[in-house]
C-alpha cells in the first residue's frame, strides 16, 4: 500500500478495515488521535463517514489530504502556477513567523542549506503569506507535496537523515537538492497513492485535543478506532517541525504543541495520588524514581481524560478500539496497555476483548532494547488491540 507522506508507526490498515466493514450505512467512526489518517483513509474508501482529530498540524494535514478526493488536472495546474510564481519571487520575501523570531530563523539555518532555504522561502511565501489563487484543498495537497521532500529517511530538502522516523540528525553540510525541480514528482506520487476515484465519502478533520473533543457531540459516534501515542517512544513533532516551520509555524508554537501532547516526556509537578502509587506497584514499577513516576502519572492522567471524552461521545453499546504498544523508561518495561485499561474502566467502559499482535518489521520505528533474543526485546515487538464498550442504556 502506497502512502501519501512518510509517517512513523502508522496503524495497520487491516485493524481499521476490519472494524469499518462491521459498520452500517450512515454510521460515523471517530479517530481522536488521527496520526497518519489510516482510519480516515480506510473509512473514506469504504463509504463510511469519518471524523479525525489531531493536535499535530502536519498529521491533521496529511490525514485530511489522504481522505479527500481531488481533481488531478486542477492540482497539476496549481503546481505549475506555484512554480511560475516562485520564479518571479524575490529571495528576500518576508516570512513573519520566521523572520520575526530569531530562534525559528536559527533553526531553519541549522537544518537547511542556503540553496534550499531560498527555494523554501519562495514556496512558503506563495503558499502561506501571499497564497496563489487556488482552493484550500488544492493548496493543502501542494503543502503535502512539499513536506514529503523534507520529512524523509535520507537528506533531500534538509540536511537531516531519519526525519521520517522522527529521529532527525544532521549528516551533511552541503546540499544540491533542487526542491522546485522535485515537486512535480512528489505531487505525482501523492496523486498515485491517493487514488482519488476510490474515495466515496470524504472525511472530516479538525485540529484539536483528544482530551477535549469540543467538535463532537454527546452520544453521536458509532465506533472509535484509534492509537494513542506510546509513552516515551516516538516524538512525532521532533521530525515534523522541520516541515512545519515552512508552513507558518514558529518554534514557540510548535514547542507548546509538543509539550502538551499525550505521551510527551514531561512530568506532572504534583505529588502522586495514593491510588496511582498503588497502581505502579501492581505493575512492578514501584522502584522508578519520582521524576519517572510523575511522567507516568501524567500519561495516565492524559489517558483518563481521553477515555472519558471517548465515553461521552460514543453511543450506548458502541465499541472503542485502541491499538497501543508498550514502552521502556530507563530500561524498565512499562505496560501501557494496562494503564490504558485502567483509565478506560475509570471512565465507565467495559473491556470486552484484548488481543496481542506482533508489530510487522516495516512498522518498527522504535529502537529495540537489548539483544534480539531477550524477553524485553520480544515484548517491545508486540502491540495490544483492546476493545472497550460503553454500556447500553438499561
Amino acid at each position: 500500500m502506497k502512502h501519501i507522506h512518510p509517517f512513523p508507526a502508522r496503524m495497520a490498515p487491516e485493524i481499521a478495515l476490519y472494524k469499518i466493514q462491521m459498520m452500517s450505512p450512515g454510521d460515523t467512526i471517530l479517530d481522536p488521535m488521527a496520526g497518519s489518517g489510516m482510519v480516515l483513509s480506510q473509512a473514506a474508501r469504504n463509504g463510511v463517514r469519518a471524523v479525525g482529530i489531531d493536535m499535530d498540524p502536519l498529521a491533521e494535514l496529511i490525514a485530511r489530504v489522504g481522505a479527500t478526493p481531488v481533481n488531478e488536472k486542477e492540482v497539476t495546474s496549481a503546481l505549475e502556477m506555484l512554480l511560475e510564481e516562485c520564479s518571479r519571487t524575490s529571495d528576500t520575501v518576508c516570512l513573519p513567523w520566521m523572520d520575526e523570531h530569531q530562534e525559528t530563523s536559527d533553526f531553519a539555518e541549522f537544518w537547511f542549506a542556503p540553496m534550499q532555504r531560498r527555494q523554501l522561502r519562495k514556496l512558503s511565501f506563495n503558499l502561506i503569506v501571499n497564497p496563489i489563487p487556488v482552493s484550500a484543498h488544492v493548496a493543502d495537497i501542494l503543502k503535502v507535496a512539499l513536506s514529503r521532500l523534507i520529512v524523509t529517511k535520507e537528506p533531500k530538502a534538509s540536511l537531516a537523515r531519519d526525519t521520517a522516523h522522527s529521529r532527525p540528525h544532521r549528516t551533511i553540510i552541503e546540499n544540491s537538492f533542487d526542491i522546485l525541480a522535485a515537486l512535480p514528482a512528489s505531487l505525482a506520487h501523492i496523486l498515485s497513492a491517493l487514488d482519488a476515484d476510490g474515495i466515496e465519502v470524504p472525511a472530516q478533520t479538525h485540529l484539536g485535543d483528544a482530551r477535549n473533543l469540543t467538535v463532537v457531540e454527546n452520544d453521536s459516534i458509532d465506533c472509535i478506532v484509534t492509537s494513542p501515542p506510546y509513552l516515551n517512544a516516538i516524538d512525532y513533532m521532533r521530525g515534523h517541525r522541520l516541515s512545519l516551520v515552512w508552513l507558518g509555524y514558529d518554534l514557540v508554537r510548535l514547542r507548546s504543541i509538543r509539550s502538551t501532547s499525550i505521551g510527551a516526556e514531561r512530568a506532572l509537578n504534583v505529588s502522586l495520588a495514593t491510588d496511582f502509587d498503588v497502581l505502579l506497584a501492581q505493575l512492578g514499577l514501584a522502584e522508578l524514581n519520582l521524576k519517572n513516576k510523575r511522567m507516568l502519572d501524567r500519561y495516565f492522567v492524559d489517558l483518563t481524560a481521553q477515555t472519558k471524552e471517548a465515553y461521552r461521545v460514543l453511543k450506548p453499546g458502541a465499541i472503542g478500539t485502541y491499538v497501543i504498544g508498550n514502552s521502556t523508561i530507563r530500561g524498565t518495561y512499562v505496560q501501557n496497555s494496562e494503564l490504558l485499561k485502567r483509565a478506560a474502566m475509570l471512565a465507565g467502559f467495559i473491556v470486552v476483548n484484548e488481543t496481542e499482535r506482533e508489530i510487522p518489521n516495516h512498522r518498527r520505528y522504535m529502537p529495540m532494547f537489548g539483544q534480539a533474543g531477550n524477553s524485553l526485546a520480544s515484548r517491545m515487538r508486540t502491540e495490544h488491540v483492546v476493545d472497550f464498550q460503553k454500556p447500553k442504556v438499561q
